[in-house]
């Protein structure tokens, strides 16, 4: 389960285990940014989202990751680690 998450720069290849988060539209900027987050077992992993970086936040009340960027607004389940919701 996703305890942490963090704005970093682009990571090294092979650096971390990466999952990319990308909505298909013809309307996506060519930024990305990247998120680390760590999970309750201390695990390290980054994500990839469409956009440049805004901000990050994690709510343990809901049990999800909201990550903003100029693109969308980003909706991830803690525990699956899947995208619930985007907000063009």
């Amino acid at each position: 389960m996703i305890a942490k998450a963090e704005l970093i720069t682009q990571p090294y290849s092979g650096e971390y285990l990466e999952k990319i988060y990308d909505i298909p539209s013809s309307w996506n900027s060519q930024n990305w940014t990247w998120i680390k987050f760590t999970n309750d077992d201390l695990t390290e992993w980054c994500g990839n989202f469409r956009g440049f970086p805004r901000e990050v936040a994690v709510s343990e009340k809901y049990n999800c990751v909201l990550v903003l960027t100029s693109d969308y607004l980003f909706k991830l389940d803690c525990s699956s680690r899947e995208l619930t919701e985007y907000e063009s």
